[in-house]
């Protein structure tokens, strides 16, 4: 100041210290107001210090700190911090999800939402009396645009999870607000009322990360548009056409061996494969059914049986396994204190029996919760089943099953492929204790 502002021809008066800067005689003055100025500067940082904490304490309780709520959510009014759904808004983002699982991209949702005159998330707050105004906003009527929707498909808030943090001003004198990397959001789950479930919000996030492309002329992608892998070399399997007496056959081949890199063409017709996964969800579909079945009638019978014994031994294998990697680290730091081995070879050796630990005391917890839900008669209850059983009467495939039931197909050859389900680790627990409970039902009828 005593600097910047002679130089630029300015003069300060400040009234209540009793200062002029063009009084050279003041000496006392032009010594006291540097001194003032610390002073000032550093309770104005404390203040600042103070807030941010404030702030920070409110974001990872959840709290909602912003001006304005995501599309979809407005403010509870009878908790300012507290976040509600917003009904119109939240079908348009139901919506929007709907049309990702069904093969469109973004591009095609926007210009469909525009077709359908939806206001545009800048316009729709607005058009509820709200002064908004963002970045993002271009032109004096902002429609709908494939970013848009982009940041609707990514965004966490949907799920019930609070997502704050994202920019944070550099300090109390410089405004401008900088980017806070992914990993440091502040997220608290289950703090508002989701508007999509986390499955489907997954499953969304899966098929953004793939290389869709939609065809010209159309709106959708092909039904296996990303979900197709070369068996021998991981690589995408590419959708091809081919012509035979005027009618149109189609078929998927290795894009390595396309690109003649290598590999095999692997080639399968799109029919046969069609038939092949319909045939394998319908089965998978009437297994989980069954299973179900067999879960419901043994539920009223005493469950402390079923399994229990193959999981007590397991337990007492994985504590013998955690009390012996106990004792080889006492046995080597007493190695250690004797100087039979060295730091490094300790430092080695004890990461190594750590990590057979933690690795033992993880599968104990893991035994441990199959054995209370055996005990409570119950396995575990997951959405998935519903997905699974909405579908039980399919005769035909299209891409919102396939995206909602299996996550990968591979192809080794065109009788030979390989179909990863959704929550497979689910099912296989699911069916093992379907399989324990009719076994040990069949043991006390006396069947054999």
């Amino acid at each position: 100041m005593t600097e910047i502002f002679p130089l630029l021809g300015i003069r300060l008066i400040a009234v209540t210290d009793h200062y002029d800067s063009a009084d050279d005689a003041d000496d006392a003055s032009q010594i006291i107001v540097p001194f003032k100025n610390l002073i000032n500067d550093a309770y104005c940082r404390d203040i600042s210090i103070k807030i941010r904490s404030q702030l920070d304490t409110k974001r990872k309780n959840g709290q909602f700190i912003g001006s304005f709520p995501t599309y979809g959510y407005r403010k509870d009014e009878k908790n300012r911090n507290h976040l509600v759904v917003d009904e119109y808004a939240a079908r348009i983002v139901r919506m929007i999800f709907r049309m990702k699982k069904e093969g469109m991209n973004q591009k095609h949702i926007a210009e469909h939402l525009n077709k359908m005159g939806v206001l545009s998330p800048t316009e729709y707050k607005r058009s509820c009396g709200l002064n908004y105004n963002n970045g993002f906003r271009t032109g004096e009527n902002p429609v709908w645009s494939a970013m848009a929707v982009q940041r609707i498909l990514k965004n966490e808030v949907y799920t019930g999870m609070a997502v704050q943090g994202k920019f944070r001003k550099i300090n109390y004198k410089v405004h401008k607000l900088q980017e806070i990397q992914n990993d440091k959001w502040v997220r608290v789950p289950d703090m508002h009322e989701a508007v999509i479930s986390q499955e489907l919000f997954d499953c969304v996030q899966e098929l953004l990360e793939r290389d869709t492309r939609t065809a010209p002329q159309k709106e959708n992608v092909n039904l296996f548009s990303g979900m197709l892998r070369c068996g021998d070399c991981g690589q995408n399997m590419v959708r091809r056409a081919v012509t035979k007496n005027g009618k149109k056959y189609f078929y998927y081949h290795c894009s390595t061996y396309k690109r003649r890199d290598g590999c095999s063409s692997h080639i399968i017709s799109e029919a046969k494969l069609e038939k092949t996964v319909l045939e394998a969800i319908q089965k998978q579909i009437d297994l989980l059914i069954e299973a179900e079945t067999i879960l419901k009638e043994i539920g009223n019978m005493p469950q402390k049986r079923l399994g229990i014994k193959t999981l007590d031994d397991q337990l007492i294998a994985l504590n013998r396994q955690v009390e012996r990697y106990q004792d080889l680290k006492a046995k080597l730091f007493q190695d250690f204190k004797e100087h039979v081995v060295s730091s490094e070879e300790y430092e080695q050796i004890g990461l190594r029996f750590t990590k057979k630990i933690l690795e033992a005391r993880k599968s104990i917890e893991e035994v441990n919760g199959k054995r209370e839900r055996i005990f409570s008669g119950k396995p575990s209850v997951h959405p998935w089943i519903e997905d699974f059983k909405s579908y039980r009467n399919i005769v035909s495939l299209n891409r919102e099953i396939l995206v909602t039931l299996v996550r990968r197909i591979t192809v080794y050859s065109k009788d030979s492929i390989k179909i990863e389900f959704r929550y497979a680790d689910e099912m296989e627990e699911m069916l093992e204790y379907a399989l324990e409970g009719m076994e040990e039902t069949e043991e006390r009828m006396g069947v054999k």
